[in-house]
């Protein structure tokens, strides 16, 4: 019609607005929208980092909003409850923060399965953490530290 890159003529214009050539307008809009937002929203849960899709992500949030607040180690125990220990080095981190040694040395257990498979690489603070629980007085918590440094 115009791909010689003329001006459409009233008729093809017409013609183009019956057969859905033109964008949608108001609510048929926001129908289309609010379809793409959800489509979208659907596609992210598929693709998400955080184990457990959606549901983990909303779980890891929880667990960010509470890192350093007295409601973290309630936080981090409904997380592992739900989804199971965290892997990643970030969240890992934060559960290290919550002061609570049970979670500490399961976050410890699974870092150091992760190490095995050679899936994990210590850098940053996750490594400095690892570093001082392994000066900790705690024996449990220092055996597991120092083998994760090695």
């Amino acid at each position: 019609m115009a791909d010689d890159e003329r001006k459409l003529t009233y008729s093809e214009r017409d013609r183009m607005r019956r057969e859905g050539g033109r964008p949608a307008k108001g609510r048929a809009a926001r129908d289309e929208a609010q379809a793409s937002k959800a489509a979208l929203a659907a596609a992210d849960a598929l693709f998400t980092d955080e184990a457990g899709g959606e549901e983990g992500k909303a779980f890891a949030d929880a667990v960010r909003e509470a890192h350093g607040t007295p409601e973290l180690p309630a936080a981090c125990r409904a997380y592992v409850e739900a989804i199971g220990v965290p892997t990643s080095p970030e969240l890992a981190s934060i559960f290290l923060d919550a002061g609570d040694k049970a979670l500490s040395i399961e976050v410890l257990d699974a870092l150091l399965r992760s190490k095995d498979e050679e899936a994990l690489v210590l850098e940053g603070g996750l490594k400095r953490q690892i570093r001082l629980l392994s000066e900790d007085f705690d024996d449990d918590l220092a055996s597991r530290a120092e083998d994760l440094l090695e």
